[in-house]
């Protein structure tokens, strides 16, 4: 299926879709559907004919809706998805979807059978897919937590270190194979495209796999690394991995599409 073009960015002063609602936008909408096999692909972009809605014309759209949500279904909505189209509506708070826009200090309760991020979940990762430039906006913690649920769905067991602790390794994964354990220790370097990630940093995880006997360390960031980074680990490719924004994208990509 052909994907919409079109997308309406969210900027502080955007308002909610709903002709003549003053509010402000507290939701980013999205039409979902599934394509079945052989097809076998997902679909999830933003509502472009009902972008945005505030929280009362959100819950009025959920309220009012006929039809079955589920995919290759059909739902009726007062105010989204105005084409008609298979499939049903999603919600993305934006405080979630754009948090360069707010300072993290108030929080917002979501029903369970709205599209939740309070963590790094299944929709914020496909999201994150679509539009990797927003992983420059994410929290360094939130930052750990979608590295280990990428782990987490490749099967691993993992465990984040505690917040306090001070710096050398951000999340453990374990996974057992039929000729024994692995571990590895990973950091993660939520950066600026302009900070690269220095020697310093990849010296200090590659002593911390060596103390801790892992399997390989692995550092994982969205900027790239210096060329003398680069050139310590080189030797060391059994031990450690350098995972930079390119590679980042590509586990998002393979995260949406399992």
């Amino acid at each position: 299926m052909q994907s919409p073009k079109i997308h309406i960015p969210y900027e502080p002063k955007t308002k909610c879709s709903v002709q003549d609602c003053p509010k402000h936008a507290d939701y980013e909408v999205y039409l979902y559907d599934y394509y079945p096999p052989p097809i076998n692909e997902e679909f999830f972009e933003q509502d472009f004919t009902c972008p945005f809605l505030c929280e009362s014309h959100m819950q009025e759209n959920e309220d009012k809706a006929d039809g079955i949500r589920q995919p290759r279904g059909s739902v009726i909505y007062p105010h989204s998805n105005r084409g008609e189209a298979q499939g049903y509506t999603k919600y993305m708070p934006v405080r979630e979807a754009y948090p360069i826009f707010f300072d993290g200090s108030s929080s917002l309760l979501i029903p369970e059978n709205r599209l939740v991020v309070s963590s790094a979940n299944d929709g914020l990762i496909k999201y994150l897919a679509k539009h990797p430039e927003l992983l420059y906006t994410l929290e360094p913690r939130k930052f750990e937590e979608l590295v280990a649920e990428i782990f987490r769905d490749k099967g691993y067991n993992v465990e984040l270190t505690p917040k306090t602790r001070d710096g050398g390794k951000d999340i453990y994964a374990i996974r057992k194979e039929p000729f024994g354990s692995l571990l590895y220790v990973i950091e993660c370097k939520r950066y600026a495209s302009s900070n690269k990630v220095g020697v310093e940093v990849v010296r200090g995880l590659y002593g911390v796999t060596q103390a801790e006997k892992a399997t390989m360390g692995i550092i994982a960031t969205t900027s790239t690394f210096t060329s003398t980074a680069l050139d310590f680990a080189a030797p060391l490719k059994y031990q450690l991995s350098l995972r930079d924004y390119d590679a980042l994208q590509e586990w998002l990509s393979e995260y949406s599409k399992s």
